[in-house]
């Protein structure tokens, strides 16, 4: 019989994913800051022998004098109005990357075995209402780089979870990815219904379904791990605990996934987010060792539910 599956994908980005709203609730998110977190997460996953998948911004793996490179090109999509790329290429211009830059991170995380995966060249969003033309550009310069580093990437995290254009990402190479929240269940756009569902302790795993009809692999979306901001600040830990316990025993017993994801700077702006985190993947080590779930990647969930 097959059994539960545990999983964590992170969304690796630095401030390429908050490009357009940068701030004083960025500011703490810099070179030094990035990092110790990252530091930290290995040094937890390692210590429980926990893999996991690291999905990048291409752009962010680069170094400063490779990024700068791609001045001119995303000054011709700001040209055409795209918004994205005129935050991006505002940063660009002023040559200020203190946040942006994260080759050590990657090359790090790639030797310690874990899986590399796609997450957007710039973080655009690459959903169905962004044209195809730049999610084009955004897979062939992401390949170029790849081929360059001499690795082989095939799972994919949509940037902002905004999910489209399967087909042409398929035809590039990639053949998983992990559905958006909202495509997995529209109660996600509601942000009242995000807190209290942070509330349900008897909060299930997910089964893996695949639609006929989709040319990739879609894995269940997963649940983020609890940001303590806003409203979901004033839910105790032991609450998210208990909600992550019962995710992974549900994952257990009904042979399902258990597919925790979270951004590595959230561990930043939310510092609390260590301990729970850290309490949750002790608990997932230990079930592992008591053969009730096992520990996969994206890409080699793809081949066991193949």
């Amino acid at each position: 019989m097959d059994k539960g599956v545990f999983t964590l994908s992170l969304d690796c980005e630095g401030l390429w994913g908050v490009a357009d709203h940068l701030g004083a609730s960025t500011q703490s998110i810099n070179q030094n800051s990035l990092t110790e977190v990252y530091r930290y997460i290995e040094d937890v996953l390692s210590h429980h022998s926990i893999k996991a998948t690291y999905a990048f911004t291409t752009l962010f793996t680069q170094d400063e004098s490779d990024i700068l490179k791609y001045k001119d090109i995303i000054k011709s999509y700001v040209n055409e109005q795209d918004k994205w790329y005129k935050y991006i290429y505002s940063t660009l211009q002023n040559e200020s990357l203190n946040g942006w830059l994260g080759r050590e991170l990657y090359l790090q995380a790639k030797q310690n075995g874990h899986e590399i995966a796609w997450h957007g060249f710039t973080h655009h969003p690459l959903g169905q209402t962004t044209k195809e033309s730049i999610v084009e550009f955004e897979i062939a310069e992401s390949l170029k780089i790849f081929e360059k580093e001499s690795i082989s990437v095939n799972s994919l995290v949509f940037p902002r979870n905004d999910v489209g254009h399967l087909k042409l990402l398929n035809n590039s190479g990639f053949n998983v990815y992990r559905k958006g929240l909202i495509e997995q269940s529209r109660l996600h756009s509601n942000k009242y219904y995000r807190v209290l569902d942070e509330l349900n302790i008897l909060k299930p795993s997910q089964k893996f379904k695949q639609s006929k009809n989709n040319p990739m692999i879609s894995l269940p979306a997963g649940y983020f791990l609890k940001w303590p901001s806003g409203a979901k600040k004033f839910i105790p830990s032991e609450v998210t605990y208990k909600r992550w316990d019962h995710i992974l025993r549900s994952a257990s017993h009904k042979s399902a996934q258990a597919h925790m994801w979270f951004h590595p700077h959230n561990m930043i702006t939310a510092p609390k987010m260590r301990d729970t985190f850290e309490s949750i993947i002790k608990n997932v080590s230990t079930k592992i060792q008591n053969g009730e779930l096992i520990n996969l990647t994206m890409d080699e969930c793809k081949r066991y539910y193949k």
